[in-house]
């Protein structure tokens, strides 16, 4: 385990150090002088504008430079140097060759704007992308136009664009040479019993006592806490590679039957804890509002966690497990759109899981299908969104030996997350959750609840949920 974390570690300082040593050092400022956002970032689309009395101020795009001359009324201007797209060294904005429009989406702008030094380079970006020639006038009269308009577009990686804090792993791409590092917080919360789509009283379970459900142990709550750690860097415009890590901290409560009228908390509550799977993937752009991504996920996580109950140990039931133990497919395609104006993103995610083969212990989890929508809307550098999820995912194949034991021997402490065919099901949850987003920096938090469930066999159900994150840009 140590050697694959180890490993992990080393590609992502390997790329990071690529990255860094072929990175172009943009002059100042750092930071947009109209939106704040990093201009190192958007070196091929950034500006620099010098005024008369010698002063200068540097910009992300032509928009936010409009956006300032607007601003600041008629202060001359003596010089306004633009990126070249191509080589991202600054040239005179005026004699530039310009092209405005096309399928290659242009930063705080809803109408894409390029400069190129040379004539058949932006005749060759017509090509691939589309859009028309234009003059310096055309699209600094569009970008005004904008900024006088008054309405906030975002960036690619704007407050719509990468949520910090969806619970979900919403799959999306980046600019060429762009990081972006996330950590997120979750909790699920269980409480209570289920079969099916009723609700089963802990009086219904017990051992040996003709009731509907034989065991001897009864949980009665549980609680799933992860901490994932994700970076992603734009290898292309088109593509994108992902590696993210998780670790995982599980505790269940229950009750233990010692007989009749003999119903009693368990001594201990079960815990597990520690590094689960770790999954690497990558996401390629489709067209500016589709992608595909196909992950891989490597069994890091310990499938053999063990537990102690009456003076013996014994293996920990298939929940309580930090891995699938198994290599897993998970491709998925990913419609996310941006309104004209910045302000909205409706869209959707179908994600499937595979588990390939058995684990070492006999067994693999069932093959699962997610389905996302999502509605956000932008309020300047915040957000806020509704998000609804289906999730299926059937009942685990095989058997672990070490854990069915528990439930074939005489007076071994059974309980039904013990029992593969107590597992999978479908529901449906839904979410509301805000962001916030401030030079490259985002914070968020969402919440949530299952809206529906039919659940294979005798489970605990979901009672809530709580993700809060936070991501880092460059």
């Amino acid at each position: 385990m140590k050697r694959t974390i180890a490993g992990i570690m080393l590609i992502l300082g390997l790329i990071a150090g690529n990255a860094f040593a072929t990175a172009l050092n943009v002059e100042p400022p750092e930071s947009c002088e109209s939106c704040g956002m990093n201009r190192q970032t958007y070196a091929r689309s950034r500006v620099v504008v010098t005024h008369e009395d010698g002063t200068s101020s540097g910009f992300c795009s032509i928009h936010c430079a409009a956006t300032d001359i607007n601003r600041k009324g008629a202060k001359p201007i003596r010089d306004l140097q633009v990126a070249d797209y191509v080589s991202s060294r600054l040239i005179d904005a005026r004699t530039a060759t310009w092209v405005m429009g096309g399928s290659q989406r242009g930063v705080m702008t809803s109408r894409a704007k390029w400069a190129f030094a040379n004539a058949p380079e932006a005749e060759e970006f017509i090509r691939i992308n589309g859009g028309a020639y234009a003059t310096f006038d055309q699209a600094l009269q569009d970008a005004t136009a904008e900024a006088v308009k008054g309405g906030h577009v975002t960036h690619d990686h704007g407050p719509l664009a990468f949520n910090p804090s969806f619970g979900d792993d919403i799959y999306h791409t980046h600019p060429a040479g762009m990081w972006m590092l996330n950590y997120r917080y979750m909790r699920m919360s269980m409480n209570g019993l289920r079969d099916g789509t009723t609700d089963i009283p802990r009086s219904a379970v017990g051992y040996k006592r003709n009731l509907a459900y034989n065991y001897m142990m009864i949980p009665t709550s549980m609680t799933m806490d992860m901490h994932m750690i994700m970076a992603m860097y734009g290898v292309t415009d088109r593509f994108t590679l992902m590696g993210m890590i998780n670790i995982v901290d599980n505790e269940m409560q229950m009750l233990m039957d010692m007989g009749p009228g003999k119903m009693v908390k368990s001594d201990a509550p079960m815990k597990s804890s520690g590094l689960g799977d770790t999954e690497l993937r990558g996401v390629y752009k489709v067209s500016e509002s589709l992608n595909g991504s196909l992950g891989l996920s490597i069994p890091t996580g310990n499938s053999t966690q063990s537990y102690t109950s009456m003076g013996a140990t014994y293996r920990a039931p298939y929940d309580m497990q930090l891995g699938s133990g198994t290599v897993d497919l998970k491709p998925a395609l990913t419609l996310s759109v941006l309104s004209d104006d910045g302000q909205w993103n409706p869209g959707g995610q179908i994600m499937y899981t595979h588990h390939i083969g058995r684990n070492d212990n006999g067994y693999t989890l069932g093959d699962s299908i997610k389905l996302n929508s999502w509605l956000q809307r932008a309020f300047g550098p915040a957000a806020g969104w509704l998000r609804l999820a289906y999730n299926y995912s059937g009942s685990i194949k095989g058997r672990d030996p070490e854990i069915q034991r528990t439930l074939d021997g005489m007076m071994t402490p059974s309980m039904p997350d013990a029992d593969p065919n107590n597992y999978g099901g479908h529901r449906v949850d839904g979410f509301i959750g805000t962001s916030v987003t401030w030079h490259g920096i985002s914070l968020g938090v969402e919440a949530g609840i299952p809206l529906y469930q039919d659940l294979n066999g005798l489970q605990l159900k979901n009672d809530w949920y709580l993700t809060a994150g936070a991501q880092f840009m460059y």
